[in-house]
């Protein structure tokens, strides 16, 4: 990525996403980053967000363009499928985790478009999750994510349309398994700090090249199957 890049940042208000931010604004080469939150004490998640929010953070960041867009922004809702299944909580998880981001990143298209005409490429990281690979599957129980793990799989498949998609445009799309992390999604029991998780993706994020375009990794860069 380029010298004073432009950043965009979904779900940036706790957990990953402020750990994210904090690490991005570290990095020199990071002009400006537009950070969205929501606020919990309202339910009010991705899920809900509307064209008028887009046009706003989009018309704050300006012509120049964005050299990154990291969605973030996600939630974990837990179906037992042996039991009679609630179809809100598994639609809950597709669109928040997924649908939502193709809304978010379609919207920013025209803006990555001018961040990759001025720097040579722009890039999008979705922030996935190993739970979504299905050669790494090992089932459901105990914990239950099966519809979390299919709104992740359906993430990763729409990373890869876009990198075939937008890669004449010069738009790369990568997605990024952020860890086992300590945060209110993660739980205590997780093997990582918020910190150790975003150091690491946030030095993945500006190594990324065109051969890493449609792939996936976790949060120190290594590849991981779908």
């Amino acid at each position: 990525l380029a010298m004073s890049t432009t950043v965009v940042l979904t779900g940036a208000n706790r957990g990953i996403g402020l750990g994210l931010a904090r690490e991005i604004l570290k990095n020199k080469s990071v002009g400006k980053l537009f950070a969205t939150t929501r606020n919990p004490s309202k339910s009010q998640d991705l899920a809900s967000i509307t064209d008028p929010r887009l046009v706003i953070v989009a018309s704050t960041v300006g012509a120049s363009g964005v050299d990154l867009l990291i969605n973030n922004a996600g939630v974990l809702t837990s179906v037992d499928y042996s039991k009679p299944i609630k179809r809100e909580d598994v639609a809950h998880n597709l669109n928040v985790n997924c649908i939502s981001t193709m809304v978010v990143t379609q919207a920013f298209r025209d803006l990555l478009k001018a961040g990759a005409l001025k720097n040579g490429h722009s890039q999008i990281v979705n922030i996935s999750s190993i739970l979504g690979s299905i050669q790494l599957t090992s089932g459901s129980t105990p914990r239950m994510f099966t519809a979390y793990s299919m709104s992740k799989a359906a993430l990763n498949m729409f990373t890869k349309n876009v990198a075939l998609d937008w890669k004449n445009d010069n738009i790369r799309c990568t997605s990024i398994h952020p860890g086992w992390v300590k945060t209110d999604m993660g739980t205590s029991a997780a093997t990582l700090t918020v910190e150790e998780s975003t150091w690491n993706m946030v030095n993945t994020f500006f190594k990324l090249d065109e051969t890493n375009n449609g792939l996936f990794f976790n949060w120190k860069g290594e590849p991981l199957p779908w």
